[in-house]
């Protein structure tokens, strides 16, 4: 089956993936807050130098930045929460889904200096790297079953 051709087909335009970023930047954040109020609860509680966390404090957030991605990614096959929302998902070039090391290395490149602004070319860094598109959902979904289904023809159900 060719599903190059049908990830190709289906790719998410730049407007859509500017919206995920933007959903999924304020998510993001948000996360980031929640992790740094338990963080500082931990210290708190322990009685530990939290002046040592806020010198680390823009560390702490860019591994929770990537945190978020692959988490999200990894665990929804794909679909961070800005990707639910626009009806997008992740996949390989091949058009299957990525294994973890692929959704790990995604929210790693993520860190990459103004890696945000790559996707003005054809594809983000955090895409084009790991081999990865951002495809729409469901028009995808519906070309794949159809190919499916055509290759089903003839064959033989035991």
């Amino acid at each position: 089956m060719d599903l190059e051709y049908i990830v190709q087909k289906n790719k998410a335009d730049k407007g859509l993936r500017f919206v995920n970023y933007i959903i999924d930047f304020f998510i993001s954040l948000l996360f980031m807050s929640i992790i740094s109020t338990i963080i500082v609860f931990i210290a708190f509680i322990f009685d530990l130098n939290i002046y040592l966390l806020f010198e680390n404090e823009f560390l702490i957030n860019l591994i929770t930045y990537s945190l978020y991605y692959f988490l999200i990614e990894n665990y929804s096959k794909g679909r961070s929460i800005g990707k639910f929302i626009t009806g997008t998902k992740v996949v390989t070039l091949e058009g299957e889904i990525p294994k973890s090391s692929v959704f790990l290395k995604r929210s790693l490149y993520r860190l990459i200096p103004f890696e945000a602004f790559s996707f003005l070319g054809a594809n983000g860094w955090h895409d084009s790297i790991p081999k990865t598109a951002v495809v729409i959902k469901k028009h995808f979904d519906y070309e794949v079953e159809m190919q499916k289904n055509v290759a089903a023809i003839g064959t033989i159900d035991e």
